[in-house]
């Protein structure tokens, strides 16, 4: 009896020495044109769609208006002007979009994507460093990149897109 607890105690030791600890990221990925990008969920408040967006005249030009979100009136900006990605905005934009509320400098931002993919899960250790100057977005508003099944998924730093010092 004492041997097989030893044996016992002697695999559990094993199973944590070999095991190495990879950190899971969750995002939630959508699509701006052809790309599928994401945005770690920690930075996210909440997604929203169909709200109708009210233009602020003299505004930047990636701002797209405001919108009421529950009584809050929270900006709401066009990322792909952010990131050099080109955009044709429609005036089907301001009343038909998908929204992702995100946490910034500036306060609750809401940016506008083609199609909400979903969350997506992998480990740390899958982040691979961007491909320089392959994908069309400066380098500084990426995280890094992960190859899924087909595709690339690009992830984003928001912190440097939405950042005090970034105009």
């Amino acid at each position: 009896m004492q041997v097989e607890d030893g044996r016992k105690k002697e695999l559990e030791i094993e199973e944590i020495v070999g095991a190495t600890v990879s950190r899971e990221i969750q995002v939630i990925g959508f699509k701006l044109n052809d790309e599928l990008v994401g945005i770690p969920i920690e930075e996210i408040v909440e997604i929203t769609t169909d709200k109708d967006i009210t233009p602020v005249p003299k505004s930047p030009e990636f701002v797209l208006g405001v919108m009421n979100l529950r009584g809050k009136i929270v900006p709401v900006a066009t990322v792909k002007k952010k990131l050099g990605i080109r955009e044709e905005i429609t005036p089907e934009l301001f009343e038909k979009n998908n929204i992702i509320i995100l946490d910034t400098d500036y306060g609750e931002v809401g940016i506008t994507v083609d199609e909400i993919v979903g969350s997506l899960r992998f480990t740390e250790d899958d982040i691979l460093p961007e491909p320089t100057g392959t994908i069309g977005i400066e380098i500084k508003h990426i995280k890094g990149v992960v190859q899924l099944d087909s595709q690339l998924l690009i992830i984003l730093d928001t912190k440097t897109i939405f950042s005090k010092e970034e105009k």
